[in-house]
Order: C-alpha cells, then sequence, then structure tokens
C-alpha cells in the first residue's frame, strides 16, 4: 500500500510540473514576415521607342551587408548595439527583395526614356550597360527612422567601363512603433535612391 501511494505522489508530482512549465512557458509568439515594396507610380507612362532603338541596362543582384544577411530584421538600438528580431523576418533573402524592388522602381522611371532595366541573371538579352549596387547599411529602430546607405555604379558595355559611381545616404522617419512601420520607412528609402539613381542615369546617358 506504501510503495502504491508513494508512485501515485511521484506521477502527481510529474503531471503537475509539466503543467506549471506550460503555464509558465506558454505559447511562443507567433512570427511575422515582411518584404519591402516598390512605389506605386501614379501613371505608367508608354515610349513610342521600338524595341530594338531602347537601351538595355542589366541590373546586377543587390549586394548587402553581411551584418543585413539573415532571416530576421536587424534593430539599430544606439549604431554601437543591435538587436535581431526573433518573431519579425523577411520573407525571403533581403538581396533578392532589394534587387526585385530597385528593378521594378527603375523600369517605372526610366520607361519613358526608352531605357529597359532588366535583372541581368535573368535575361539573355545584348546589355548596353550594367548596374552594380551594394547596400552598406539598412537598419533603423521602431517608432524613429530607417537608415539606408548605398554605393552604385553603371558600367559600358562588355569592357566594364565605368561611366557613374556614387555613395548615396537616406532616412526616412518610421511612423509608428512597429515593425511595418520601420520596413515601410525602409521602403520610401529604397524609393528615393531609385528616383536619385534614375535622374543621374537619365542624365548620363544623354550625354553620350
Amino acid at each position: 500500500m506504501k510503495v502504491f501511494l508513494r508512485r501515485h505522489k511521484q506521477v502527481a508530482i510529474i503531471f503537475l510540473s509539466l503543467a506549471l512549465a506550460g503555464c509558465l512557458g506558454g505559447r511562443s509568439a507567433p512570427t511575422s514576415f515582411y518584404m519591402l515594396s516598390p512605389f506605386s507610380p501614379s501613371q505608367a507612362g508608354t515610349s513610342a521607342a521600338i524595341a530594338e532603338a531602347r537601351i538595355h541596362i542589366g541590373l546586377e543582384t543587390v549586394g548587402v551587408a553581411e551584418y543585413l544577411n539573415r532571416n530576421e530584421i536587424v534593430v539599430n538600438l544606439d549604431n554601437t548595439v543591435y538587436r535581431l528580431a526573433e518573431f519579425n523576418r523577411w520573407a525571403e533573402p533581403l538581396s533578392n527583395n532589394l534587387t526585385r524592388v530597385l528593378e521594378e522602381n527603375l523600369t517605372n522611371l526610366l520607361r519613358d526614356d526608352s531605357i529597359d532595366v532588366i535583372l541581368a541573371a535573368q535575361t539573355s538579352i545584348q546589355l548596353d550597360y550594367r548596374l552594380e549596387v551594394d547596400v552598406i547599411r539598412l537598419d533603423g529602430n521602431l517608432a524613429d527612422k530607417a537608415t539606408l546607405v548605398a554605393q552604385w555604379a553603371l558600367l559600358e558595355g562588355e569592357e566594364d567601363d565605368l561611366m557613374l559611381v556614387r555613395r548615396s545616404e537616406y532616412q526616412e522617419p518610421a511612423a509608428d512603433n512597429t515593425y511595418k512601420g520601420l520596413v515601410l520607412a525602409k521602403s520610401r528609402t529604397i524609393e528615393k535612391l531609385s528616383r536619385d539613381m534614375a535622374a543621374a542615369i537619365r542624365k548620363a546617358l544623354a550625354n553620350r
């Protein structure tokens, strides 16, 4: 009888421990996934230039600084301390997302100038120019601001003659204390970069 009671007591203690662990641990917070987005053009124009007369620029895959090359969104607490947002992540590799957003932005901005921006890795078209972009910094803090620092270059022809090289920095305030607000602010910095790149490319090619 004593042995039975002792075993019963041990089983009860095990179940109580498991119940307490469940109450204390609770469920993990759900993970949210985010993507940068291109700007929405008011109206996409159409160019009268025939396909053969258009200029083709190949956008290489955008490079990102190694500290950004991860699934979690990087939060910059004070330019010295950084935190990885465990439950707030990019829906795809940041480099791929940046490349696609830049390509769409530049396509909309340069379409009427008879300039086509194409993903270099996905085309067999003969390219007139190549565009290389490295993102050195793309971070921020909740309810503060997003910061983008990028370096980019436009190269001509198969010989890769350097036509343009620029280093640009942008900041955009985050609308609120959410990761969505921070990601939207980052998208706006990408839009600013896209507009400056389009203006510089347009000017450089007009002088050729």
